[in-house]
């Protein structure tokens, strides 16, 4: 009797250390996930300030020639 007593604690055991390991991959992949959803969203960002700057600097420069063509 004690024996199986043993072996059922033992099984539950085993099964909530699988249980534990399976909770960590998952909070794991969830976490990789973010973290490329995070870096994702930050490049693009930084794409559309270098395209903002980039417009500015257009926008600057025809200001100017417009300004320099209302000079003469």
């Amino acid at each position: 009797m004690k024996e199986y007593m043993y072996l059922s604690i033992l099984a539950i055991i085993f099964c909530l250390a699988i249980a534990i390991v399976c909770l960590f991959f998952y909070c794991w992949r969830i976490e990789r996930k973010c973290n490329h959803c995070i870096a994702k969203t930050i490049r693009e960002q930084d794409r559309i300030i270098k395209e903002l700057d980039r417009i500015h600097a257009e926008n600057a420069t025809i200001e100017k020639m417009l300004k320099i063509r209302k000079d003469l």
